[in-house]
């Protein structure tokens, strides 16, 4: 038996989203504020620890609801459309099968006899009846007539409603049909289980650990200790006939002999004073004063845990060592008490579906330390949901993190993934990408090992540009850092209100060669804002020929004809893959035609391909012209725009060469022809033997200048790094789009 979807109506910025849940772990990501914790509050509201109506605050209601809301109370519509039920709702869908035991959904929770349906489906609601919405109504008037007559200020609905709302919205609990045939809960046929007296709690048992745990590393903290205190109590609950519980009471027990003995000593005078006092009678209340160690309260205050430090036989408090592993240790404590919690006691069964929520565990950890954590995490659960060597309970776990390392180190099949889209948030598996993909598994293989094997930071990115190579991965943060640069010069000087810098905004980087399209479908699955920068990619067909210059023919006698990378301005096709696959198979000249707008792209939610949307969430940029020349690659397009920089580096002013010191991965021959205008760009590009180093080469010679700008006041001095040297304008475009909102 478990909880295969939860669906949630109406709570926070949870306005109607459903959630899958895997049968053992499921891994929740997505930015922040997206309803993670949201998430993890309507469980404990509804059934966690405090289940109960005055639960809720106004505040927990949707905003688009509570405008809903406002528009039935004061403007008396009735458009049900996209609230037909006024409230919150938790849905819990939960399945069984043939082995389990259903002594405690059989009796009217199970809502259809078939034996081909095996869906409960428990309705959890803090909602507004049609008659309590018309006493609202009618209250609220009266409330406002009241204020006038009294001529205080006027009030919202919302305002009357922020300490009113429990008058008026109460608390149901039902167990809905599920109508196998249409795949769906029918919310008109229902059991209602507080009616019905059903106790819920053996059906189905939440807990949960927090972000906000308590460890700290202060002097004072025995976060630890308490916690041993609190796994004992459950250990002595549910061993009460274990062998090394008995040893421990039997201890106890010696030792109250021993300190009955002490004690007479001790008090020995204040006996006798009382006794003098007339406080004791003879052979009627003599005052015995004896040890009652109790083995439940003892470790509470009189436990510690310590750190040994290796074979010197020292030990340190538990609040001298880092708060990543107090905060490890404490989690690991804490899982384990509430798997105790589970389990009951040892006369009572555990409930049906036992359901722990750990929310954020990575904080206070090193990445290491958060790879280790999700690696044993199910290990560390299954080896806890054992009551007994016949009997064991049925334990799901939701885990929510920021962590990339801990999503790169989940199994793929288990994360959730929560976006906003607009007002609304939604729930997509990872797992629905292999359908996605479709006859392409390579693709979809490859992608599942890049993402958690590289990229994970996507899923919690705002923002991605895909790039081609080391190139573009080495030197784009300092183009975006020119970028920002240059947009706040301009801002200052045209008085404009300064926009986020692209360095400040959330941007995921991913190095994917010319094979961006693997990624397509998942930029379209999480919708995120992507750049692709690639290369145009231009090639010519060339009759091939022997070393002796003869050209080669082929089988028929045709002339053998290979397209090969060539200059843009003598070629005609272009051979980059992504190109192809975003715009079709398109001539060099169209690809050169294909302003902005053309490249913005979107995909058909019904066809499945891109298609050009100047309000699209996908750009494609490649080189274009400038200055009058049409570069095939980045190093092609950069030596165009850059001659300067090369030169400055190429010979010093006394023309001696010194291009092997700034640029030693250059052809030393080639730098010499280039600034001499005896080879142009698209040669000098073919000199470059170490992308990577270039790279490096061209930060290490950067330059920095201050510049003047006047904001209308005074003259503000700016420190431009990354001066000397220019970046090419397809590059400019592209970040220039992706840094708007």
């Amino acid at each position: 038996m478990r909880i295969t979807k939860i669906k949630i109506q109406n709570f926070r910025i949870l306005q109607n989203i459903s959630i899958d849940l895997e049968e053992n772990l499921s891994l929740i990501v997505g930015k922040n504020n997206c309803g993670k914790t949201s998430l993890l509050l309507i469980l404990d509201k509804f059934i966690g620890g405090g289940a109960s109506k005055t639960n809720f605050t106004f505040d927990d209601f949707n905003i688009q609801f509570k405008e809903e809301l406002k528009d039935r109370i004061v403007e008396g519509k009735e458009d049900t459309k996209n609230f037909p039920m006024l409230g919150i709702n938790l849905k819990l869908f939960i399945e069984y099968n043939d082995d389990d035991n259903l002594s405690n959904i059989g009796n009217k929770v199970i809502m259809d006899l078939d034996p081909k349906n095996k869906i409960v489906v428990l309705s959890f609601e803090y909602s507004l009846a049609d008659e309590k919405l018309k006493e609202l109504t009618r209250d609220f008037k009266e409330f406002c007539q009241k204020r006038k007559q009294e001529k205080k200020k006027e009030k919202d609905v919302y305002f009357f409603l922020k300490e009113k709302h429990q008058k008026y919205f109460s608390l149901s609990k039902k167990s809905l049909l599920y109508d196998l045939e249409k795949q769906q809960e029918n919310d008109s046929i229902f059991t209602d289980l507080i009616k019905e007296k059903i106790q819920l709690d053996k059906i189905i048992s939440f807990k949960w650990i927090s972000a906000r745990r308590n460890v700290s590393n202060k002097d004072s903290d025995k976060t630890l200790s308490s916690q041993s205190s609190r796994m004992y109590k459950k250990l002595e609950a549910n061993n009460s006939d274990s062998q090394v519980i008995d040893d421990f009471k039997e201890v106890l027990s010696k030792t109250d002999d021993d300190l009955d003995s002490i004690y007479q000593g001790l008090f020995k005078d204040i006996v006798e004073d009382i006794s003098r006092l007339g406080g004791v009678k003879k052979d009627d209340s003599n005052i015995k004063i004896v040890s009652s160690l109790q083995h439940k309260q003892l470790l509470e205050e009189n436990t510690t845990v310590t750190y040994g430090l290796g074979a010197s036989g020292h030990s340190l408090p538990e609040n001298h060592n880092g708060l990543g592993y107090m905060n490890l240790i404490s989690m690991i404590f804490e899982i384990k008490i509430l798997l105790h919690e589970f389990k009951k006691n040892k006369e009572e069964q555990p409930s049906d579906i036992c359901l722990l929520f750990i929310e954020e565990p990575e904080a206070h950890t090193h990445p290491q330390m958060q790879s280790v954590f999700i690696k044993n995490i199910k290990t560390l659960i299954e080896g806890g949901t054992k009551k007994s060597d016949s009997d064991s309970l049925t334990l799901q776990t939701i885990l929510t993190t920021h962590s990339s390392h801990i999503v790169s180190d989940s199994d793929f099949e288990d994360i959730k993934y929560l976006k906003k889209v607009g007002s609304l948030v939604e729930s997509k598996n990872l797992k629905e990408l292999e359908v996605e993909y479709g006859d392409k598994k390579d693709y979809y293989k490859f992608l599942k090992q890049y993402l958690t094997l590289n990229r994970s930071e996507l899923f919690f990115a705002d923002k991605a540009i895909f790039i081609e190579g080391d190139t573009e991965r080495i030197l784009l943060p300092a183009i975006m850092k020119k970028v920002d640069q240059d947009t706040w010069i301009d801002e200052i000087s045209s008085k404009k209100e300064q926009s986020l810098p692209l360095l400040s905004q959330n941007i995921s980087i991913v190095e994917v060669g010319a094979y961006s399209q693997i990624f397509e479908k998942f930029i379209s699955f999480i919708g995120i804002k992507s750049l692709i920068i690639t290369d145009i990619d231009s090639v010519k067909s060339i009759v091939q020929k022997n070393e002796s210059g003869v050209e080669l023919t082929n089988q028929d006698g045709s002339k053998k004809i290979e397209n090969e990378a060539w200059r843009v301005n003598e070629s005609d096709e272009v051979s980059n893959s992504s190109l192809k696959f975003f715009f079709g198979d398109k001539t060099l000249k169209e690809f050169i035609a294909l302003d902005q707008d053309s490249r913005t792209l979107s995909k058909d939610s019904k066809n499945k391909k891109w298609e050009k949307d100047k309000n699209g969430h996908l750009l494609l940029v490649y080189q274009t012209e400038e200055n009058g020349y049409h570069a095939r690659s980045f190093e092609d397009a950069f030596f165009h725009i850059n001659k300067s920089l090369i030169s400055a580096f190429t010979f010093d002013k006394d023309e001696k060469f010194i291009g092997n010191v700034h640029f030693p991965s250059l052809t030393q021959t080639k730098m010499k022809q280039f600034v001499k205008d005896e080879i142009d760009a698209w040669s000098m590009a073919t000199a470059v033997s170490k992308k990577p180093a270039f790279a490096m080469e061209i930060l290490l010679n950067s330059t920095d200048e201050s510049v003047k700008v006047n904001d209308g006041k005074e003259n503000i001095t700016i420190e431009k790094r990354f001066s000397n040297w220019n970046v090419p304008s397809y590059i400019l475009e592209g970040l220039k789009w992706l840094k708007q909102d």
